[in-house]
Parts: structure tokens; sequence; C-alpha cells
């Protein structure tokens, strides 16, 4: 055989194994026309939700009032939008100038870069909590409290008429006859203190830090399922280790950062039984997904996505077991949740309340509250209280609340408009997410150091909420058109639109219940996959329309005085 004919037969192997490696699920797997719809319509809802933040994030930002730091109150300021043009403007600049270099992406070995992802997280993570010893306080101590206690088998705070941590502010009633669905992170808790010591609450923060580092390591392995590019999950690497949000919330002991970890992995799983329909893959889906709604139960979120996914893929593929899992992981989220419940009231000997609804919840998301619209206020506790905590007199209560502000909307159209328009800047657009508040404002068991003093008080803090602000702008854009090249290319199907979806019920959820700015911190990594690809698709273009169209510019002949 020739050399030329060893070339060529050569060079058709490296081309077919690259054509191998861009197959993604929708080309090898028919999607129904039920499928191809449904997801669709979601993709328009989540486009123009995240559309709308993208454009408003240019326009203006949501900062915590430093005059009312404390208090949590939000100001609405507007933007310096030179600053602004001329920083999308250097981006686009770096975009182009790595087109030029697009093949190094391809050529990268992705293992180092996930490694050094993982280290790069934990180093900054662990820096930054012990710089702070951020102590817990408000719920969060109440729950160090619970934890460290029923580690050593004291269960005082279960019950009515003692003294606990802020006992005064409940009325003389349990914390858990509120809120008996934090017995899920209590009981996660209660484990790492039993095995780690419950002098303080780093074990948890140190935790926290290692439950970062694996989230992110979730979303670059989902990117790579999703996309099979290197150089697209190359980028999500890239964005990650510049999403320092999540990094500096790991001070707050609370279930937020263990329930992101744990719900994405859950996801990873989830497509990866779309993308292969091994059953088996189902197992280590159901137990994460119920450990990520045990440590924060708005994670149902997640459980509402996969149920929806479940039954387009059973419908399309007629894959009965979809069904059958999502009968499964509905029973096994709710019941896991009641389990620890009694298990805690046997443990006490007590019997706790049904606690805050989600009705109570939704009276106080559409009200008024001195931080922003539809932030926490006092509605759904004095009612729940005046009601001797019992939840079905303090919803029907709630939902004559309920029914008087939506007549208060409907006859006032603008307020509505400006009330829901803020709620959701006052959240999404507040780019640091509370990550440094969560911490600022409580007590340290040391001195601060000079990374915490100038986080808190120098230019330090001041940089990174610039760099928040300008990060997110980026995300928020890359997103919405990551979202729009997915529909264009017709890569929109259940696995590529999962996270989307989460994202989706997050921002409907939080529009009409109680809303904070920390509650979406959660959320933002999850818009990286599809920000990657779109990053990905603008590196790639070729723009030969525009490139013809500056040739025919220059063509144009220069009239001579």
């Amino acid at each position: 055989m020739g050399k030329s004919k060893k070339k060529n037969i050569s060079a058709a192997n490296k081309t077919a194994k690259q054509n191998k490696s861009v197959i993604t699920v929708e080309t090898v797997k028919k999607q129904s026309k039920i499928e191809y719809v449904i997801v669709n319509l979601f993709c328009l809802f989540v486009f123009t939700a995240f559309a709308y933040i993208a454009i408003m994030s240019f326009i203006q930002t949501s900062v915590i009032d430093p005059m009312n730091y404390g208090s949590e109150v939000i100001l609405y300021q507007t933007d310096n939008i030179a600053l602004n043009i001329l920083f999308t403007a250097l981006f686009a600049v770096f975009l182009f100038k790595m087109k030029k270099h697009y093949d190094f992406f391809e050529k990268i070995n992705i293992k180092f870069c996930e490694i050094g992802l993982v280290a790069f997280v934990v180093i900054i993570g662990f820096t930054w909590i012990f710089s702070v010893t951020s102590v817990p306080a408000a719920d969060s101590y109440n729950i160090f409290e619970t934890a460290t206690e029923a580690a050593r088998g004291d269960y005082s705070s279960f019950i009515d008429g003692q003294q606990f941590y802020n006992s005064d502010y409940y009325g003389g009633y349990s914390y858990y006859n509120f809120y008996p669905f934090q017995l899920g992170f209590v009981f996660i808790c209660e484990i790492i203190y039993r095995m780690f010591g419950n002098a303080s609450s780093m074990p948890m923060q140190v935790i926290n830090v290692l439950c970062v580092a694996v989230a992110y390591l979730g979303i670059a392995k989902i990117t790579k399922i999703l996309f099979k590019r290197k150089s697209i999950e190359f980028f999500a690497i890239l964005l990650l280790a510049g999403c320092f949000q999540p990094v500096l919330f790991c001070t707050f002991v609370y279930g937020n950062i263990i329930g992101m970890c744990c719900a994405i992995w859950a996801s990873f799983f989830l497509i990866k039984y779309f993308q292969t329909n091994k059953y088996t893959l189902l197992i280590p889906c159901g137990i994460l997904l119920v450990l990520s709604t045990l440590a924060k139960y708005n994670n149902m979120i997640y459980l509402v996505a996969f149920v929806i996914m479940l039954l387009i893929h059973t419908i399309s593929q007629k894959k009965w077991q979809s069904i059958a899992f999502a009968l499964a992981i509905c029973i096994a989220t709710v019941g896991s949740s009641n389990l620890v419940i009694m298990s805690y009231e046997k443990r006490a000997n007590v019997e706790l309340s049904d606690g805050v609804s989600q009705t109570l919840y939704l009276d106080m998301g559409l009200n008024e509250s001195y931080m922003a619209p539809g932030w926490y206020n006092a509605i759904a506790m004095e009612n729940y209280k005046s009601h001797k905590c019992n939840t079905k007199l303090a919803s029907s209560q709630a939902w004559n609340d309920i029914n008087n502000r939506l007549t208060v909307m409907s006859n006032d159209p603008d307020y509505a408009i400006d009330f829901f328009a803020k709620k959701i800047l006052s959240q999404w657009n507040e780019t640091t997410y509370e990550s440094i508040w969560i911490s600022e404002v409580k007590s340290h068991s040391n001195e601060l150091n000079a990374i915490g003093k100038g986080m808190y008080e120098g230019s330090t803090g001041q940089f990174f909420e610039l760099y928040f602000n300008l990060y997110m702008q980026i995300i928020f854009a890359l997103f919405a058109a990551g979202i729009y090249f997915l529909f264009l290319r017709k890569k929109t199907n259940i696995e590529t639109v999962l996270l989307p979806l989460v994202l989706l019920g997050g921002f409907g959820y939080h529009l009409l219940f109680e809303g904070k700015s920390q509650y979406i911190l959660t959320y933002i990594v999850l818009l990286i996959p599809t920000a990657s690809f779109a990053l990905n698709c603008i590196v790639e273009g070729k723009y030969t329309k525009i490139k013809d169209m500056v040739a025919k510019l220059k063509s144009i002949p220069v009239a001579s005085n």
C-alpha cells in the first residue's frame, strides 16, 4: 500500500473519531414530537425570563444598602453604562482572540483541568472559612444548637416552653413546631458532629467547601456528557473557577450547599440514564435526590423537574421504568423527610405541629417587606403564632390575605408589574447573593485576619462586588444566548433542558413565594453548562456574512478630492 493511501486512511480515521466525539444524544435517538414541543415550550419561558434578567443586569444592579446592611435592605442602583460597554467590548475582543487558538481547547488534558478546578476551590474555600471563622446565628444557630445537643442526647429544644436560642421570638413554642422540615438538615448535622466533634460549626463549614468543589466537578461532568466536546467543558471549568459566590457562602451552616451538591450529581445520573437507559443509574440518582431534599427542602424543585422529564421519557421512549422511578422518588423524598421528623419526635417524646405551610410562604411572597418586595416579613410568623401553631387555621387566614393581595394587584396592574419586577431583580440581580453578607453580619470566633478585613472593610470587598456584577452580566447573557443556540441547532431535549427547567422552577417559585437573593445562589452554577455551550458557539462561529459585508465595505471606492 502506498504512503499517500495510508495517509488518506489515517486522515479518514481521525475524522471519524472526531465525528464520533461530537455525537449528541439527539443525533442517535429519534426525538418524539411530544418531547420536541414540550422542551421547546420550556425553553421559550426560560429564554424570556433570563433574557429579561440579562438586559436588566446590564442597566442596573441590586445591592444591600450599606446604611442598613444588617437588615438586608435592598437598593436598586443604576449601573455605569460606559463601564459595562467597555467590559463587554473587552470580553468580545477576548473571545475573538481565543478564536485563533480554538484548536488548543480540543487538545487540552481535561482531566488535569478537572483536578485543578477541585483543588482551586478547596484551597480558596478553606482559606476563606478559616480567615473569618464565622459563628452561626438565627435559624443556622437553632439548627447548630439542636444538632449538637441531640448528639449528646439532649432534646430540650423540641419541647414548648423550654429555653433555646431565640426562644422568645417563637412565643414559647419550639422552633420545630414552625419548621419541622429543618430536621432533615439537623439529622445530617448531628451525624457530622458525632463524627468530628461539636465544639464549633467548623466541621460543617469544611464539609460545605468540599461539597462546592464536588458540585463544580459535577457541573463540569454534566457539561461533558451533554455536549461531548472538550472545548465546551473547558469553558465550563473556566466559568466555574470564576464563580466565587458559592465558595464564600460556605461559612453559612445551612443545607443550601450540601443540597446543591447532591442535587447536581442526582441530575448527572438522571441525564446519564436518559442517554443510556441503564436503570441502575436511577439508584444513585434517587439516593442523592433524597439527601438533597433532606438538606434543603426547597430542592423539591428538582423533584418536580425530574418527574416532568421522566414522564416525557416514558411517553417518547416507552420506558415504563421511568414512570415507576418518578413515583418511587416522590414517595422516597416526601417519606424520608417525614421519617426523620417522626424519629426526632419519638426520641424527644413530643408531637410537633405540621409547621408553616407553603400557603403561608405564598402569602409572605406576595406582600411588601422592608427589605424588598416579597422578601421575609412577619406576616406568616404572626399568623401562625396567633392560631397557636394550627396549620389548617393559619392557612385558611393566609388564603384570605392572598385573595386580598391579588385583588389589589388586579386593580392596579402597574403596581403589580413594579412589585414583581423589583422582586425578580432584588434576587437574581443582587450579584453577591449575600455570600459576603452571610458571614460579615455575624460574630467570629477568632480575630479577623487581613483577608477577612480586606473583604469586609477594604478594597478587596469592593473589587469583588464589581467583579460579581460584571461576571453575572456575562453569565446571564451567555445563558440566554445558549438557550437560543440550543433551539437553533436542534439540541433541545430532555437532557439539555433538564437544568434549565430546574432554573425555571426556581425562578417561578421565588417569584411567587418568599424571596431572598441568597436563595438564588445555588441556582447560578446551573447556568454554566448552557452558557459554556453558547461561548463555544460564539468562538467557533465562521461569521461568513459579516466577513462578506466587511469585504464589500472595503471594496467601495473612496472619492478623491
